[in-house]
């Protein structure tokens, strides 16, 4: 009777401790979100300490102009990229990743070109959609690109889609900071860019600015979304930075 009432004690310790967490994780998490309207609105507590934006340094990142190999496309770029090796966790077969299937908006830089495309179709058991980064170089009167680095994600027929289009947002814009590397205009431009599954993502507003475009795809017949802003103006850092949108009905 005495070892299971000091087992119940600790569970209810266990407990205790827990909750405090929560309470306390609920006191010290400097902002504000509502809903109001039906539209969600997040935003920090100005005095939150170190919410200045970080700035991304691309050389620490970029490859040296001597390692780079310039193919006529881009296309023949990506194919002949590390790109598969490079993300080997996805499962898919070999090159898939690296095969242009359908170019969804291509972004035109001065230096480089940040290609979105979809690797494979609904007829295949898997798809990638892949943000990738060419640098360009022009000779005479042609263009030539050689692979910088790519961000892959990929889904399947039966894959669970994250139904709350705030925790994709505000993940969004957190790794914003670091996806600096896909901007084809850096350092003169902030690119952000993020998916969502529902489309109340047209009403989004991050620091009062709207996207400079909504991308809609299709896969396995459902809707997908690609938002994007070609250059957010803003100082703060991502996690830092206020949004609100329409919720789903």
């Amino acid at each position: 009777m005495k070892k299971f009432l000091k087992i119940l004690l600790i569970i209810i310790g266990i407990v205790f401790l827990i909750f405090a967490a929560l309470i306390c994780i609920g006191l010290f998490v400097d902002y504000d979100d509502h809903i109001e309207n039906g539209r969600y609105t997040y935003v920090p507590e100005d005095d939150n300490k170190d919410n200045a934006y970080v700035e991304f340094n691309l050389s620490d990142y970029d490859k040296k102009d001597s390692e780079l190999i310039y193919y006529s496309s881009v296309e023949e770029a990506i194919l002949n990229s590390p790109l598969n090796t490079e993300n080997e966790e996805f499962s898919v077969p070999e090159d898939f990743l690296n095969h242009v299937d359908e170019i969804l908006h291509i972004w035109n830089g001065k230096q480089y070109d940040t290609i979105f495309y979809r690797a494979g179709s609904d007829n295949d058991p898997v798809q990638g959609f892949v943000m990738a980064r060419c640098k360009k170089q022009v000779e005479e009167t042609t263009v030539q690109y050689a692979f910088m680095n790519a961000t892959p994600v990929t889904t399947k027929a039966d894959s669970i889609l994250i139904s709350d289009i705030t925790e994709l947002i505000h993940s969004s814009l957190k790794l914003s900071d670091f996806q600096q590397d896909l901007n084809p205009n850096y350092p003169d431009t902030r690119f952000v860019f993020g998916y969502a599954h529902d489309k109340e993502i047209y009403s989004l507003e991050v620091e009062g600015q709207k996207p400079d475009g909504v991308i809609e795809i299709n896969v396995y017949d459902r809707t997908m979304y690609l938002w994007y802003y070609d250059d957010l103006k803003s100082d703060k850092r991502g996690n830092n930075l206020s949004y609100s949108v329409d919720m789903p009905e």
